[in-house]
């Protein structure tokens, strides 16, 4: 084990790091004394064939894929780097309107052109699963090199990844799984030719801890090797590979959670305003609370600050927890108990349908001029940066889209819920840099 040989690891170090693991010195607040750099014994990741090889191929052995990689920068880079495999300059990706802003970065990196489906929603404004034939019809119209999904989503919706795939490969394109939060469900990269899930989500292990997995034929496990040692960082922590290591290890009782889990929802049968909804991930659960005079933000900040009880995300009619087999079950106790009067108080609301703005339409012609407008004159603007809630850091809109008067009041009743709307460039909610 990676822990063991650091731990042992006792040669005078006349190397990286500079805190020379001095504990003495420095104390133990932080593992110093396990930190260290590419010595001898230690293998390299940019391209292994000792202890951090085992580890690659104990990850590949647990996910069942044809390789595996240890990735430090957490799952953006295994997703940058898997589009810069499969596709060129000029290629067309498909990709599902729901994936995360680093799959938007990562096409624009490879100079390709994205393509989109975008997935229903369901009632509560939660993004449905990808539809399958929609998928096909889609294949056929843009005949793209490359197709993207995330899956499970944010919210834990599972698309039918078997299907999916087996669509694709039909027609010789490779897939791209974002199962950034799915790293607990270890038949998913036995399907995509990549799959990129970030253990630290569900599973104990650091932040940044993530991995890849390339399987089949149509995707070169030798060129993804080599795009992922451009990206990621040359110099990685050995504290985060033996975290990966370590989770390796680890056997998730997912039974006993999937109990607890239900030994919950059951407590919170007596919600009268606020509603549980289940996706089907057993690793999150999601509350809507379009039925009452709360929004998902107010509850979050209710949760935090009445019950000291944080969670994952906040949006406009909902909040997203996320569950692990690593809880203190107790406080399973503690949140239907907040949650029950948190409930008791609210006031009935009639919740209208929630609808998200229309797919913005790529502007005919783009302008080398670029400047900031006022969010409520950049009506019918070409965007020239991208605007999303975060988290989860899906696009609202991406350079080259006409705002719309819809974008615009969907921008705004947000911020005015308190959801947390970014750009790249910062300046919202007062100014959107357009094209002049």
């Amino acid at each position: 084990m990676l822990y063991d040989k650091l731990k042992k690891y006792n040669r005078i170090p006349f190397h990286m790091p500079g805190h020379k693991r001095n504990t003495k010195l420095l104390g133990n607040k932080l593992p110093y004394d396990l930190d260290i750099t590419e010595v001898e014994g230690f293998d390299n990741l940019q391209s292994p064939d000792g202890i951090l090889k085992e580890i690659e191929d104990k990850a590949k052995k647990i996910y069942k894929s044809d390789h595996s990689f240890i990735l430090v920068n957490g799952s953006t880079v295994g997703i940058l780097a898997g589009i810069l495999t499969a596709v060129k300059r000029g290629d067309t990706v498909l990709m599902a309107r729901n994936c995360h802003k680093s799959v938007y970065n990562g096409v624009e990196l490879a100079g390709a052109n994205a393509e989109y489906i975008v997935p229903e929603i369901d009632k509560y404004g939660i993004f449905k699963a990808i539809n399958v034939k929609k998928l096909e019809e889609k294949i056929l119209s843009v005949k793209p090199k490359l197709i993207v999904i995330t899956s499970p989503t944010y919210e834990g919706v599972i698309s039918e990844n078997c299907d999916i795939c087996e669509l694709a490969h039909k027609y010789g394109i490779p897939v791209l799984l974002d199962a950034a939060h799915g790293a607990d469900l270890t038949e998913l990269a036995q399907f995509a030719d990549i799959t990129v899930m970030s253990l630290h989500k569900t599973l104990p292990a650091l932040t940044q801890c993530a991995l890849a997995h390339v399987s089949g034929t149509l995707i070169s496990a030798e060129e993804y090797r080599i795009k992922l040692s451009m990206i990621q960082t040359s110099s990685p922590s050995y504290i985060l590979m033996c975290s990966i290591d370590e989770c390796l290890s680890y056997k998730p009782n997912n039974l006993k959670l999937l109990n607890e889990r239900d030994k919950l929802i059951k407590k919170c049968d007596v919600l009268n305003r606020l509603k549980i909804l289940d996706y089907g991930d057993i690793y999150k659960l999601v509350i809507f609370t379009g039925y009452s005079n709360i929004s998902g933000v107010e509850l979050a900040n209710k949760l935090r600050s009445d019950y000291n009880i944080e969670v994952e995300m906040a949006c406009r009619y909902y909040i997203v927890l996320v569950l692990s087999s690593c809880d203190d079950y107790s406080n399973y106790n503690k949140l239907a108990k907040a949650l029950i009067r948190i409930d008791s108080a609210l006031i009935e609301a009639k919740c209208s349908p929630i609808k998200l703005p229309d797919l913005p339409e790529k502007a005919s012609e783009l302008s080398t001029s670029y400047e900031y407008a006022v969010l409520d004159s950049s009506l019918n603007r070409v965007s020239a940066e991208y605007v999303w809630a975060y988290p989860p850091g899906i696009p609202l809109i991406v350079p080259g889209e006409i705002i719309t008067k819809e974008l615009i009041a969907y921008i705004k009743d947000n911020l005015s819920s308190g959801v947390n709307i970014q750009s790249t460039r910062g300046k919202l909610p007062e100014k959107i840099y357009c094209q002049s």
